[in-house]
């Protein structure tokens, strides 16, 4: 080889570097991959240290103790300012599918509330229908209903303790997006879709029920009522977030004036 053949280290030709665009694409791409294996949630964005945010760079542990219910994924994380940590964040089961729907439901004009058990916090609780409901979070995303049937709407325990004769002759007269609450933005990655349902049911059949079985579990209170309770019977975050945004929608719709054309 002749000398002038003969390249020097900088005339050497190297493979340019990847741009950080493109790095953090590729983390962001290896990170949903192995979220979407499990049926979670994938995330939006990494999050960027350099603007104050913390930038999630890789999964460190997947913990699958209660999948049925919830996955806690432990990430690496970068910190403003450099500082390198971890951060473990809860995924809903069903999270890649539907975050669930809080479902606030108006039986002839009352809002229906269930009293329940509840293990974690060993007291009996009153709260609003909740649960999963696919087909309430796709026609809010599709931005149309279309036709629903008791059934489709995740309210079982109210279901089951107003009783078949009760339901059968129930029609929903409407159904009213409320908004994504996030859950828990500080551990869990849910944003649960929230209703209003308004449904409509043969006023003797439930008053029958209502006053003729013991052990029943549902109320029908009245919009005062339920203020009344705020921070006191009713007391958990998703029943006040609902019934909150329910009485304030209620409180915007326009409303008839003893002289208004019929």
């Amino acid at each position: 080889m002749s000398d002038s053949q003969i390249q020097t280290p900088d005339q050497a030709v190297t493979e340019p570097a990847e741009s950080p665009v493109t790095l953090r694409k590729q983390r962001l791409e290896a990170i949903n991959t192995q979220l979407q294996a499990r049926g979670l949630k994938q995330l939006r964005k990494l999050g960027d240290q350099t603007e104050g945010e913390i930038e999630t760079t890789k999964i460190v542990d997947i913990y699958d103790h209660s999948k049925r219910f919830f996955t806690d994924v432990k990430f690496a994380v970068i910190f403003p300012g450099g500082k390198e940590g971890e951060f473990t964040v809860r995924f809903n089961a069903n999270g890649e599918v539907s975050d669930g729907a809080v479902i606030v439901v108006l039986i002839n004009g009352r809002f229906a509330i269930i009293k329940q058990w509840r293990v974690p916090l060993g007291v009996w609780t009153y709260e609003v229908c909740r649960g999963f409901g696919d087909k309430l979070d796709n026609a809010q995303i599709h931005g149309q209903l279309g036709t629903l049937k008791i059934g489709d709407l995740p309210i079982g325990t109210l279901t089951r303790e107003l009783g078949e004769e009760v339901m059968a002759t129930a029609e929903i007269s409407s159904v009213t997006h409320l908004g994504n609450i996030a859950e828990n933005s500080g551990t869990n990655a849910v944003s649960p879709a929230h209703f209003l349902v308004q449904i409509q049911v043969d006023e003797a059949r439930l008053s029958d029920k209502l006053k003729g079985t013991e052990g029943l579990k549902v109320y029908l209170w009245t919009a005062d009522e339920v203020d009344r309770q705020f921070g006191k019977r009713i007391a958990d975050n998703h029943s006040i977030t609902a019934l909150s945004l329910a009485l304030r929608h209620s409180e915007r719709l326009p409303r008839r004036t003893d002289n208004a054309v019929s």
